[in-house]
């Protein structure tokens, strides 16, 4: 299969109907899956590109990064391989168009609207940054927006782990990877992943979708993520005169260069937009105004200081050859009760001379890296490298190799949000220039304490949460609930992991809540496993989905065959359901086929979807069993699959001829 002229069926399962579009690395083909008669959109990888391991990599990465999140608004990848040395994947066909292809239509959205789609990219978020995905290109061409309005989100190729090594190959330390325009400043470091840092990229989406435009352009991508870490976004307001304040706060708190100023996940950001679209007060308008210590005067304006880590000190320094471009007061803009008093015109110059600045110092940054690069010899005095983040012992052998002497140091308390023996700061900070073999002092956190996890069973969720805090640990910031007939209504029935289980201080553990919400059980037979099990383990039913294998004469394999309890039982939301899944259709029991002519077994065993082989032997004339069957294997009363194969001896006399095979049934 080509990108232009695809063939009409792929590997004998999916016949390609149309062309729906092309992406960066593949083509996205139309086709139905004859097997299980379903439209599917059929994603193929380039032929240039397949032929690179680097591209092969990524694509069976996304392959396997989707297929592992069944939910609702994330596309599912139900198949990938090759076919002619062309690599496919098969995923979900949402009839409908991209966010991109609606912004470019309409222009803008409404804030409500942009709210709900908001809302339905954050579930997506949630859910994966919950099984340890942070998917790092969150942009309007990755949004799907169904004839329905569902609203789905699709390509995790560049999806990644957290706190996963660098993979070989792929991307190196201090790599960008995603769209600059959308990327977080952290990532414009090359920083590790960060869920936070898929909400900064959503809060650039929300702006667009108000604005008609993202809130950074440039001409090239390392002008958009000069800005990223440097640049304040034009306020909302200043754009479209009605914004709801709400909505304007939420993205500004979105938009924080700092990811601490940002929502603690995506769960939290759901929850605003929800009191957004509930109309009732969010709480990101209340903490700007916390953060910037102002008035509820009708004119206040609430400003959040952005508090720069040493790795943001390093792409500053990494962004800004020269000292003087540094900007450490940079500050995002949220609004209170009115909106900001537009610009005046005093100020374009003041901006346009440090716009000028800003490029001269990109230009000469530009030689000074071209000189640099141009030596054959090692300069004696260069930036100071980032090593913030790395294990202790991989952050000194960076060091080393860069020619400097490093100076390890234990942090007298543990730094949050940095794992035990990773490195928290350098002193000198990252990108000052330092003089080849100077000693750089390096801090890292200390080895975690083990500690126990309580038992929290039986209390409300507060009193647990005070428990683990109590005990060194932290609860995740959502309770999962489950049915329970044991603990009352909104108590704890359980942590993971389980209480008395030994973890490093500080852990989050995630905290089980007993509801009595009843949720009826749907039909889900006849449907592909991981679409029954994304529909049973999503909103509103949140059951718990546990799997038994079953054979069907009827039902395709890899497709329900049944729940327990049935479809339609009430249950209690949590609930444990059991998917029955087919495995294809039994096995067959042999008869007995001694004794019977060579036309009778086979006439038998074609009856039983089984076919026959033939070995003759000789035996004496007089022989009672000659043209009878003598032996079989496998044997009577065992079990083989459907069209299995079953050999039969055939007694025939001395010298004679083998008998030809009559046709079934003579």
């Amino acid at each position: 299969m080509t990108t232009d002229t695809p063939r009409p069926v792929l590997n004998d399962r999916y016949e390609i109907t149309s062309r729906l579009g092309r992406g960066g690395m593949a083509d996205v083909f139309l086709a139905t899956d004859l097997l299980l008669n379903r439209p599917v959109a059929i994603k193929a990888l380039f032929p240039e590109f397949a032929t690179d391991p680097n591209f092969v990599e990524r694509f069976r990465r996304e392959a396997q990064s989707a297929a592992n999140l069944n939910h609702p608004n994330i596309v599912s990848v139900y198949d990938w391989g090759t076919y002619h040395n062309t690599y496919y994947m098969a995923m979900e066909y949402v009839e409908g168009r991209t966010l991109a292809d609606m912004l470019r239509a309409k222009g803008h959205l409404s804030a409500k609207q942009a709210a709900e789609v908001a809302s339905e990219v954050a579930a997506a978020l949630a859910f994966a940054h919950r099984n340890g995905v942070v998917h790092r290109d969150i942009k309007p061409a990755n949004i799907l927006i169904g004839n329905g309005g569902q609203v789905k989100v699709a390509d995790f190729g560049i999806a990644r782990a957290m706190n996963a090594p660098v993979e070989a190959g792929l991307t190196q330390d201090g790599a960008v990877m995603g769209t600059a325009t959308y990327f977080s400043p952290e990532q414009a470091q090359g920083a590790q992943p960060d869920p936070r840092s898929d909400l900064y990229s959503l809060g650039v989406v929300m702006y667009e979708m108000i604005a008609g435009a993202p809130p950074f352009s440039g001409a090239n991508p390392v002008s958009v993520a000069y800005k990223q870490v440097h640049d304040t976004p034009r306020p909302l307001n200043q754009i479209v005169a009605d914004i709801p304040k709400s909505y304007e706060a939420i993205v500004a708190r979105l938009l924080a260069k700092n990811p601490d100023v940002r929502y603690a996940s995506a769960e939290a950001l759901r929850d605003d937009l929800a009191r957004f679209r509930r109309g009732e007060p969010v709480q990101a308008l209340a903490t700007a105004r916390a953060n910037a210590g102002v008035s509820t005067s009708a004119n206040a304006t609430a400003t959040v200081p952005l508090q720069r880590s040493d790795a943001a000190a390093g792409a500053s320094a990494r962004y800004a050859p020269t000292a003087a471009m540094a900007r450490p007061d940079t500050r995002v803009m949220a609004p209170t009760e009115a909106p900001m008093a537009p610009r005046r015109g005093g100020g374009s110059g003041i901006y346009g001379f440090l716009a000028l600045l800003a490029l001269l110092a990109l230009g000469v940054g530009g030689v000074f890296l071209y000189q640099a690069l141009s030596r054959k010899t090692e300069p004696k005095n260069f930036p100071l490298i980032s090593v913030i983040g790395q294990p202790v012992t991989d952050a000194v052998a960076a060091l080393k190799k860069a020619g400097l002497t490093p100076n390890p140091i234990t942090e007298a308390k543990t730094v949050a949000g940095k794992p035990a023996a990773a490195v928290t700061r350098t002193d000198p900070a990252p990108g000052t220039v330092v003089t080849r073999n100077q000693t750089i002092d390096v801090y890292f956190n200390p080895t975690l304490q083990k500690v126990k996890v309580p038992d929290v069973r039986g209390k409300s969720l507060n009193d647990a949460q005070a428990a683990l805090l109590k005990a060194g640990l932290t609860a995740k910031p959502r309770a999962e609930a489950e049915a329970s007939t044991k603990i009352g209504n909104g108590k704890v029935t359980r942590t993971d992991p389980k209480a008395g289980t030994t973890v490093d201080q500080g852990t989050p553990i995630q905290l089980f809540v007993a509801t009595t919400q009843t949720v009826v059980i749907p039909d889900v037979s006849r449907r592909p496993q991981a679409d029954a099990v994304a529909i049973l383990q999503g909103d509103p039913l949140r059951l718990v989905v546990g799997v038994q294998q079953a054979t069907s004469a009827t039902i395709a394999s890899g497709s329900v065959i049944a729940t327990k309890p049935a479809a339609g039982a009430v249950v209690p939301q949590g609930s444990k359901v059991i998917i029955v899944v087919s495995t294809g259709k039994p096995d067959v029991p042999l008869p007995r086929l001694i004794g019977m002519t060579q036309a009778q077994a086979e006439a038998t065993l074609t009856q039983l979807g089984l076919t026959m082989r033939v070995h003759f032997t000789n035996v004496p004339a007089s022989d009672p069993d000659i043209g009878k069957v003598i032996d079989q294997n496998p044997a009577q009363g065992a079990t083989v699959p459907p069209g299995s194969e079953v050999a039969v001896t055939i007694a025939r006399a001395v010298n004679a001829p083998p008998p030809t095979s009559p046709p079934p049934g003579t």
